[in-house]
């Protein structure tokens, strides 16, 4: 082929190369410049673990185009199809239809994007996305129970009631988890700017999902009781109103002062919710468990909704049927039926 220029309709050049948008060499650079450019553009700059999520999706839109062996104008949703039903079947150890639905989902949004910016008629995902899984509960997307809950909080409360600085830190990550519902990076990645100190509790402010600022009300007296404890034991209260990391190491002196990662935090929770009797603990159980609570209390989807802060209703109805025990209101009654016994 010879050398091209792709341009977006943007007017965006893409990149000079040897080839053109095109897969029959499937390490041709103007492809994978226009995947990498999409896969940039698709994810916010503060979700987590970026980089990995961008080399996924490049990965499923790449694996694809190269299996298939056309342009991407040319693909089909017979195409589509095909590669679903491989995706079954790959290597012999047949895909989760969550991990096909995602994969094909990255495919979609590639073509929006390229409709837009390459000028590809349309989208053949369209007419062969395979239908949503239905809702599911892992042991990542279980909500704590109550007592789970009060187990876990219980024994980090009791190494903090000492000199442990660490638990005392680890203490006010899990109130501030637990009473707001915010997700892993929106809470760990506080700075002292963030955190407003109020008479009635804390007022909360940052970066969330899709690069919003959003400022949020905590009238928990537990909660800021907890943090102030941990900011004044670690002598770090001057760090309110500044731009520094409100979380930091205090696990060895060299560390002092450097902003502590999620994952750190995860492993010391998982040693107290073992310490507490429970298993297979996820950091993001803090927000299922944050919406389970506020969608009981309140019997509202809307309710639920606002304080999850998501976009859509939709959202919103999908993830509490993930995370709610369905209440047993029945089985009482048919017991005592079943003896032959009449309500009283």
């Amino acid at each position: 082929m010879s050398a091209t220029t792709i341009t977006s309709e943007s007017g965006q050049i893409l990149t000079p190369t040897e080839t053109s948008l095109a897969v029959h060499d499937p390490r041709d650079v103007a492809l994978r410049t226009a995947i990498e450019l999409w896969a940039s553009a698709s994810t916010s700059a503060s979700v987590r673990r970026r980089d990995e999520l961008i080399a996924k999706k490049r990965r499923a839109v790449e694996s694809f185009l190269a299996g298939i062996g056309k342009d991407p104008g040319d693909v089909t949703p017979t195409d589509v199809r095909e590669h679903c039903e491989r995706m079954r079947k790959e290597n012999g150890q047949p895909l989760s239809p969550s991990t096909i639905y995602a994969r094909v989902s990255f495919l979609s949004s590639f073509y929006v994007w390229a409709q837009r910016e390459l000028g590809i008629n349309r989208n053949p995902v369209l007419l062969a996305r395979p239908k949503a899984p239905k809702p599911y509960q892992t042991e990542s997307s279980k909500a704590w129970t109550d007592s789970e809950l009060h187990r876990i909080t219980s024994v980090i409360s009791r190494h903090a009631a000492g000199d442990n600085l660490i638990a005392k830190r680890d203490l006010a990550l899990l109130l501030m988890y637990t009473s707001t519902g915010l997700r892993r990076e929106e809470v760990i990645s506080l700075r002292g700017r963030d955190v407003q100190v109020t008479e009635e509790g804390l007022i909360i402010g940052g970066r969330v999902k899709g690069g919003r600022y959003r400022s949020r009300e905590v009238r928990d007296a537990e909660t800021k009781e907890a943090l102030l404890d941990y900011l004044t034991a670690a002598k770090r209260l001057h760090v309110l109103k500044t731009d520094a990391p409100m979380w930091t190491r205090h696990d060895h002196p060299s560390l002092a002062g450097e902003a502590l990662s999620s994952h750190a935090f995860v492993r010391n929770l998982k040693l107290y919710a073992k310490e507490a009797g429970i298993e297979h603990v996820h950091l993001h159980q803090t927000r299922h468990t944050f919406g389970r609570i506020v969608a009981e209390e309140t019997g509202s989807m809307t309710a639920t909704q606002d304080a999850l802060d998501h976009a859509n209703l939709s959202t919103t109805t999908v993830y509490v049927q993930r995370i709610s025990v369905k209440r047993d209101l029945h089985s009482a009654s048919i017991a005592r039926r079943r003896k032959g016994l009449t309500a009283t």
